[in-house]
């Protein structure tokens, strides 16, 4: 649990392979709780008691599942003429590597969530 977070954050899981796709939305709570909607043919809704680190830790054990905070608190609107374009400026994802079962961060080994991999 992150106790220094004192507001909600949203974030989506990502699989890179071929095609890169986005498997979920979710959403930190301040308490450390992650609630994640999949996306695909059978849309889903699950919340994470143990939060990022237990959702990373069950879907995302490979590496190739990574999990990109968004850096903009407001969605961006979309134009009512190009549904797949967003107005605005876009800004780069952040990535957080997967945990390893010892609690370490896959990338880098220090005890996960670094602070050299991660937001």
């Amino acid at each position: 649990m992150n106790t220094l977070q004192r507001q909600a954050r949203l974030f989506r899981l990502v699989r890179h392979a071929t095609p890169t796709a986005i498997l979920a939305e979710g959403v930190e709570w301040s308490d450390g709780t992650a609630t994640v909607r999949w996306r695909g043919p059978y849309p889903n809704t699950s919340t994470w008691d143990g939060g990022v680190p237990a959702l990373l830790a069950t879907h995302a054990p490979d590496g190739r599942t990574q999990l990109h905070w968004s850096t903009d608190p407001q969605p961006t609107p979309r134009r009512p003429d190009s549904p797949g374009q967003h107005r605005g400026t876009q800004h780069p994802p952040i990535w957080l590597p997967a945990p390893t079962p010892d609690g370490l961060c896959s990338h880098c080994g220090q005890p996960w969530p670094c602070l050299s991999c991660g937001p």
